[in-house]
């Protein structure tokens, strides 16, 4: 299964995924996300949940100093002249739907980030510059583009760069999984009686739907269906 798809011709697309079960009228929609795109693909995600969904199950560590710093290198490439894309921009407020974030506090993040191994902190701290600087010199979306591809099984990337980094990938990915996947569960206990349609959007990282289709699988769900959405094409817009 795929989450992000990244070819010459589309360019990088998301995955919209559809998960029924035959013993409820519950079903969920995934939102695989990308945090850097073109501002048309926030808006038809946004499009979607408005129309789409009655819950929605949202990413967001608010407040974290480690967070900030973790993200900057996707941050700092907004509303570059050369790449043309701004940071993920979804007005939650309004969607017209209750929105939940199952999500660490940032208070817990950080003191987590904190007992991190000396060595991870450092390596992050010295090549999120190195590689903003280097993108907003040289960057395309090509570049930008090479790792974001996302399936079921992780990229041989993903498995490499968890094994440098494994205490920042428990943190930043298997630790919020498990939080996310509990909310995923309650939504499940407290809608799937319902006798009327209901349906809940999950709007996570992608690095994060591997962990949520598992347990949508487990709770009796399968996939019914799927649209891909445009991320950004390969094309930068100084080429054009």
């Amino acid at each position: 299964m795929q989450y992000i798809e990244v070819t010459e011709l589309a360019g990088v697309r998301s995955a919209l995924l559809r998960f029924r079960s035959r013993g409820t009228a519950l079903s969920f929609e995934l939102y695989p996300m990308v945090h850097l795109g073109e501002p048309a693909f926030y808006r038809e995600v946004t499009t979607r949940l408005r129309a789409s969904c009655d819950l929605v199950i949202a990413e967001g560590v608010q407040g974290s100093s480690a967070v900030r710093a973790l993200t900057r290198s996707y941050r700092s490439l907004a509303g570059h002249e050369r790449l043309g894309l701004v940071v993920q921009d979804i007005d939650f407020a309004t969607l017209g739907v209750p929105v939940v974030f199952p999500d660490m506090t940032g208070e817990e993040f950080d003191g987590r980030w904190r007992r991190l191994p000396l060595r991870e902190r450092a390596a992050v701290a010295a090549l999120v510059p190195a590689y903003v600087a280097g993108m907003r010199l040289l960057g395309t979306r090509r570049f930008l583009a090479r790792h974001l591809q996302s399936e079921d099984l992780p990229s041989d990337a993903e498995e490499e760069s968890a094994d440098f980094s494994p205490g920042i990938d428990d943190l930043v990915v298997h630790r919020r999984d498990r939080l996310l996947i509990d909310a995923v569960t309650r939504v499940h206990h407290a809608h799937s009686g319902r006798p009327e349609p209901f349906t809940a959007g999950i709007l996570y990282g992608a690095g994060h739907m591997r962990a949520v289709t598992t347990a949508l699988m487990d709770l009796g769900y399968r996939p019914a269906g799927s649209e891909w959405l445009t991320v950004f094409t390969l094309d930068d817009p100084d080429a054009a």
